[in-house]
């Protein structure tokens, strides 16, 4: 049992399959699977706009370099100069995670990052899983970004609360101030993730609900098709569909912003 939503591949194929191994691993893998393909079916894209570049850009080559362009615009005012620097990540990431949350609008295929999958009454996948492992990326790539701009000694000195004499040391570890550190660096990657699961599963399930409505709609004429309703919500997905990649995106170039040295950005803007 699923949330409402169009079929996709495998609960087609699913439907073919007796119960046993093979069926139960496509049902409770179904998100990674799809999360996969689009991640394949995106590198693939992109290769085939890189094959040939060209001084003069054309084709898809041109579309790429306005991508970058478009991403070293957005992302300059958090990362300044190191925005080139970020920017294969951070554009990488967008582009997956908008591709993963419309994929819901091809036929037969659903958003990776959305929807709960039930086995009876017990949840046995769904979207949070891929959402979580964005977010797990997220996190240790933004610890490793510290790490390696500042120095372990100073990354551990910051999660001490940045004291500066032995009583303040004292202070901080009576007031536990490594523990509320420590604390905030972990609630950024469940934030991440769970915003992200929440607003694409609720576009899922009012494109499902739309779905279902329309094959409803003429049901009484004992026809084998319905309504289109599910297209009134296209317009929706398209649009949350984006904002929820941007914030996502914008939310990790911030954290990399905060994990650089203080006043390596600001210095560079200001010289702009």
């Amino acid at each position: 049992m699923t949330i409402p939503e169009p079929p996709n591949l495998i609960t087609l194929l699913l439907g073919g399959l007796r119960e046993g191994p093979l069926h139960d691993w496509l049902h409770a893998w179904e998100n990674v699977l799809f999360a996969w393909a689009i991640g394949l079916g995106l590198a693939g894209a992109l290769l085939w706009a890189a094959r040939r570049p060209a001084l003069i850009p054309r084709g898809g080559q041109n579309v790429a370099e306005w991508l970058v362009e478009l991403f070293e615009q957005a992302f300059v005012g958090d990362l300044g100069a190191h925005t080139r620097r970020f920017l294969p990540f951070l554009g990488t990431l967008f582009l997956y995670i908008l591709a993963m949350n419309w994929a819901a609008l091809l036929p037969f295929f659903k958003s990776p990052t959305g929807g709960l999958i039930l086995h009876g009454s017990e949840v046995v996948s769904g979207g949070f899983v891929t959402t979580a492992s964005l977010a797990i990326c997220v996190f240790l790539y933004v610890q490793y970004t510290a790490i390696r701009a500042n120095g372990l000694p100073a990354y551990l000195h910051h999660l001490m609360g940045s004291p500066s004499n032995p009583g303040e040391v004292f202070l901080c570890v009576m007031t536990l101030a490594p523990v509320t550190h420590i604390l905030g660096e972990l609630v950024r990657p469940i934030s991440l993730s769970l915003r992200l699961f929440g607003n694409v599963t609720g576009d899922d399930i009012l494109f499902g609900v739309f779905f279902v409505l329309g094959l409803l709609s003429l049901s009484a004429l004992h026809v084998p098709f319905g309504l289109p309703l599910h297209l009134l919500i296209v317009p929706l997905v398209l649009l949350f569909g984006f904002v929820q990649a941007m914030i996502f995106t914008w939310l990790t170039s911030a954290y990399l912003s905060l994990a650089l040295p203080h006043g390596d950005t600001h210095q560079h803007k200001g010289g702009e």
